[in-house]
Order: structure tokens, then C-alpha cells, then sequence
């Protein structure tokens, strides 16, 4: 266990401010600073930086923390992953306690072996013909392979079991890795990746985190690419194939792709700012981190109709997450690689030049989708591209985009405009319910998966979370509140609220919020920041509350003990008094 001096200090040599501005714009707003939250995407500002109690909340997704758990979001990092990170950016030495366990599973000694099966398939490249033949066919040079480290995986069911077991790593460490599988039949470890062209996935530090394969194999039962499961290193919905090298190039504009060929050959002929998704169709949090490197962003998936799905949706995703996006519509040529490969790097820069903004995208299929001769296909026309311009925030855009179909559909502008508001109300209205649900589902404690038991008694775990929000303000009153008012972990009715009054005890006047990460999720965390939260605007934050808690805890879980013929009795004396 790290010490409560050291994370005090690393909390204090990492200003939270300093921290979060890295990926966040914020704004004074009184004494506290506010932002776009960089954890869900929104319009308008509700995430929120305390910088009097060195902590931050977004009233919008219950995100919450200290600069501690802001990097574990932020970075993708477990507890002792965003220490590290913090200590190394204080230029602090961090005392090694031998803990760097996910899941059972040493993170350094996942990272480790992956760089050792990265070295492995790079080396077994040049040994397959096969895997040359398909090299020179896509056109790539010696150099660009290195760059990307791309290697080759033997068609062999245990060259890379046996190579990794030989330097010393484990089975349980393979399975981890999603390098190797064992089998049921005879316990042997047998390789994931056969007879596959490997990319590996580097992350923003320049670490190993996953690998795509691509087959080269004849057999049409295979699938085309086989990438990395979630591993204790690697969450495929949080990263990008080729960000660690777009990441230097990619302020202005960052290139989306679907396929790892489609980014190499980019790179290849100098559009280093193109990225991929790893295996997934783009994300939320895959969105959200391509705005943290970039201003805007072109779209640039292939022709076919699936790959014009996919762009509609990641449209949606990119404008959610704050970044300007446009559609490469690719001609000729059925994705980014073979367009290089055809036209060069001047084609795909006109090519670039006549990207499509979302509206264009999809007026242009409302059109090719309607018979515009009759009046039925002009008023359907219509009603498809007035839901498209309900859906887009600026009203100058909405006012532009209104125009333009009133022109090219000869439609009145006054009417089409009216339809449009109609539609945005009725979808504010929509909203506003759906909000409103919401909020009384959570009061009552349904759907809560940090505190489930919260529905059992709602009244007991509300007195519960005025403790804890209080406790965790003012350390000082733990020590008072077991001793003044006799508050044992048993009296909690939810085990969540117990468990972080267990922590609390544990550590007493030493408590501090950045000490949990080591026992607790960070949406756990983020619940006792909210406690926090609510309790920051109310004047009266001192032991008579607490006790006044307490003792309603204390009661509630007396009612719990009583027989239905105790409570009756109990009422019936209070009623003849």
C-alpha cells in the first residue's frame, strides 16, 4: 500500500488544475472552473473542477474524482498505473511495493511480452515466403514496415507459445496477453495469431498494448483479422491503431480510417495524421480522444454500403464529441489503400480537397433516395432532410442547410423552417421526460449499479451518504464519529457505503479521497466525490449531522430486526401516547 504522505505529495506536485487543463478548456465560474467533460459528450459545460478541495464532478455523467482518478480515466490506467504516470510527470521516485497486479496479472509483464511477440513476428517475417510475396503486393517498403513494426505470425499452432514460454513467461500470462489460448483437451498453450501479417498496437507512451492479424491464408472459413481482446493492458473501445504517430501531426485535421492497410499506406505517402479504430466500430471514448489531439476530422471509410453505415455513424459520434467532421467519399476504388495505390498521394489530396460535410452526406442520399418528379417524393424528401437539420446544434448551420433544400427542392423556406422547429421542440420535450425519469429512478435507487441496495432503503442510504460526503470533507471527524456516536460498519444497510466506511476507519484522520483508487472502481470513487458534492453547498456540514445520521441508520436497522407483530405494537403505543 502506498503511503498517505506519498499520495499527498503526488496530489500536491500534480496541481489538479494543471493536470485537467491538459485535456479540457476550462473557465472561471466563481471560485471553481468548468468544461466540456472530456469522459461524455455534451454541448454545454457540466463538468466542474473544485480546485478548493482539489477534486472534480460532471453533473451530467456522475464522473467524479481527484487528480488521481481523473489520470485513471484520462489514460486508461488502473491505481497504481496513474501514480506512476503522476510521479513520473512531478519527476517524483515512486517506492516499488510490488504491486502492478490487474486481475492477478503483472501489467509490466504484459507490456514486456508483448514487446517479445512484436520482436518475434518481426523477425519471422523475413523467413515466409508467403509473407513477403504479400508485403511486396501492397506495396510496402522496407521502411514503412519497420516504422510500423509490422512482423508475420508462423502458420504454427505453438511458435510463439513455445518462443514466449523459453524467455521465461507463463501460460496464465499468455491467455492474459490474448496471445495464446489453452487448450482443454491437453492443457498446452497454442497460438492465436496463425499465419497472419501482425500489426502491432502502440499506444501514446510508445507502449505495446495489442496486435491485428491479417490472414493470408486461402481458407474463406478463416476471418480476414483477428484483434486483441480486452486485456489488462488494452481496452479496444478506448484506443487507436497509429495515434502515437498521428498524435505529432494531427492538430488541425486527423484522418479516421476503418483498416490497418488503409493507415499504413496513408503514412506510406505522407498523410500522417490517419488513424484506425481497433477492430471496433468507432466510440464514444474513441471520438472523445480524437478530440483531444485534433480540431476536426475527415472520415475516410470504404465505398461500400456498410462502410457508408459506419461513417453515418461515426458522424453522429465525432459531432458529439466536439469535432468538425467530413465524409471522403472514395471513387474508383474500394477503400484508402487501393486509392493511393491507383491515383498517389496528389489523388488523394484533390480526393481530400472534395470531402462532404454530414449534411451533404445525407441529403445527397435523401435525393438518390426519392422520386423528386412527383409531389409525394419532394414532400418526403423533405420531412427525411428536415429531420436531419433538427438534429444539428448551430442554428446558422440550421438556417444554411434549410435554404439549400428549399432550392434545390423548391420548397417555401418559411414552412420548411416552421418544420424544423416543430421537430426540435417535440425533441426537447422527448428529452426533458426522458431526463426527469431519470432523475426519480435515481432518487429511488433504481438501475444503481455502484450501490444496488440503495432501493432496499432508500431513507437509511440517503443518511449513509450524508456521512460519508461529510466524513470524507472533514477526515478529522472519523476518529469522533466511531468514538462520540458508536457508528460500526455493521449499522450500514448498503455493503457499498460500508466498505468505503471500513476504508475510512482504516486510515482515520489520514484519510484522503486519492487513497481509495486502490480498493475501489473509479465509479466508486466518483460516488463518494457526488456525497461530497451535495454536501459542499450546505452550511452545516459539522458532528450534530452526522449524529443526527446515525442515529436514523441506527433505527432504520433496529425496524430491520423487528417482527411485523413488534412494529404493530410500537404503533400502537406511539398512537395511544
Amino acid at each position: 500500500m502506498i503511503s498517505p504522505q506519498i499520495i499527498e505529495e503526488l496530489k500536491y506536485r500534480n496541481d489538479i488544475e494543471d493536470v485537467i487543463s491538459g485535456y479540457v478548456t476550462l473557465k472561471r465560474a466563481g471560485s471553481n472552473l468548468v468544461g466540456l467533460c472530456p469522459f461524455h459528450s455534451e454541448r454545454s459545460p457540466s463538468f466542474t473542477v473544485f480546485t478548493g478541495t482539489r477534486s472534480f464532478y460532471c453533473f451530467g455523467c456522475g464522473a467524479g474524482g481527484d487528480v488521481i482518478s481523473f489520470v485513471m480515466r484520462a489514460e486508461n490506467l488502473d491505481y497504481m498505473d496513474a501514480l506512476r504516470y503522476l510521479a513520473k510527470r512531478a519527476g517524483i521516485e515512486l517506492p516499488d511495493d510490488g504491486t502492478g497486479q490487474t486481475g492477478g496479472v503483472n501489467r509490466e509483464r504484459i507490456l514486456a511480452m508483448n514487446r517479445e511477440a512484436a520482436k518475434f513476428f518481426f523477425s519471422e517475417l523475413g523467413k515466409s515466403p508467403a509473407a513477403q510475396e504479400y508485403i511486396a503486393k501492397r506495396g510496402l517498403s522496407s521502411a514503412l514496415v519497420r516504422h510500423f513494426g509490422i512482423g508475420y505470425a508462423p502458420d504454427d499452432w505453438q511458435a510463439l507459445a513455445k518462443h514466449l514460454s523459453s524467455v521465461g513467461f507463463t501460460k496464465e500470462e499468455m491467455s492474459a496477453g490474448f496471445l495464446c489460448s489453452v487448450s482443454k483437451r491437453n492443457g498446452n498453450s497454442y497460438d492465436i495469431f496463425r499465419n497472419r501479417i501482425m500489426f502491432p498496437v502502440i499506444d501514446v507512451r510508445g507502449d505495446i498494448i495489442a496486435f491485428g492479424g491479417r490472414t493470408i491464408g486461402k481458407n474463406p472459413e478463416e476471418p480476414k483479422y483477428i484483434n486483441s481482446s480486452d486485456t489488462p493492458v488494452f481496452n479496444k473501445r478506448r484506443n487507436l491503431f497509429a495515434l502515437n504517430f498521428a498524435k505529432n501531426s494531427c492538430a488541425e485535421q486527423i484522418i479516421l480510417c476503418e483498416g490497418y492497410m488503409d493507415v499504413v499506406s496513408l503514412h506510406g505517402a505522407g498523410f500522417t495524421n490517419a488513424v484506425a479504430s481497433c477492430g471496433t466500430a468507432l466510440t464514444a471514448d474513441q471520438a472523445r480522444l480524437m478530440r483531444k489531439y485534433s480540431k476536426s476530422a475527415i472520415i475516410s471509410y470504404d465505398a461500400d454500403e456498410a462502410g457508408q453505415r459506419a461513417a453515418d455513424k461515426a458522424f453522429a459520434l465525432l459531432g458529439e464529441a466536439g469535432l468538425e467532421a467530413r465524409l471522403l467519399k472514395v471513387e474508383d476504388a474500394k477503400d484508402p489503400d487501393e486509392y493511393i495505390r491507383k491515383f498517389g498521394k496528389d489523388g488523394f489530396s484533390r480526393l481530400l480537397s472534395r470531402s462532404r460535410s454530414r449534411f451533404d452526406f445525407k441529403f445527397s442520399s435523401i435525393l438518390a433516395a426519392n422520386d423528386l418528379n412527383t409531389p409525394d417524393g419532394r414532400i418526403k424528401a423533405a420531412g427525411q432532410a428536415a429531420e436531419v437539420i433538427a438534429g444539428i446544434w448551430s442554428e446558422v448551420e440550421r438556417d444554411v442547410y434549410t435554404r439549400q433544400v428549399c432550392g434545390k427542392l423548391g420548397l417555401s423556406y418559411d414552412g420548411m423552417k416552421n418544420d424544423v422547429a416543430r421537430l426540435i421542440a417535440k425533441r426537447n420535450k422527448k428529452e426533458k421526460a426522458e431526463r426527469n425519469s431519470a432523475v426519480i429512478r435515481e432518487a429511488e435507487g433504481f438501475g444503481d449499479r455502484v450501490n444496488p441496495d440503495r432501493i432496499k432503503n432508500v431513507g437509511a442510504a440517503g443518511a449513509e451518504d450524508t456521512i460519508i460526503g461529510i466524513l470524507a470533507m472533514y477526515p478529522e471527524l472519523i476518529p469522533q464519529t466511531a468514538e462520540k456516536t458508536g457508528l460500526a460498519p455493521d449499522d450500514f444497510v448498503t455493503d457499498f457505503n460500508r466498505r468505503v466506511y471500513e476504508k475510512m476507519l482504516s486510515l482515520g484522520k489520514g484519510f484522503d479521497i486519492g487513497l481509495l483508487g486502490e480498493d475501489f472502481s473509479a465509479d466508486e470513487v466518483s460516488r463518494v466525490i457526488k456525497y461530497t458534492v451535495s454536501r459542499q453547498g450546505l452550511t452545516d456540514n459539522g458532528m450534530n449531522v452526522v449524529a443526527q445520521c446515525v442515529e436514523k441508520l441506527k433505527k432504520s436497522r433496529e425496524k430491520e430486526g423487528l417482527s411485523l407483530e413488534d412494529l404493530i405494537a410500537k404503533k400502537r403505543q406511539r398512537d395511544k401516547q
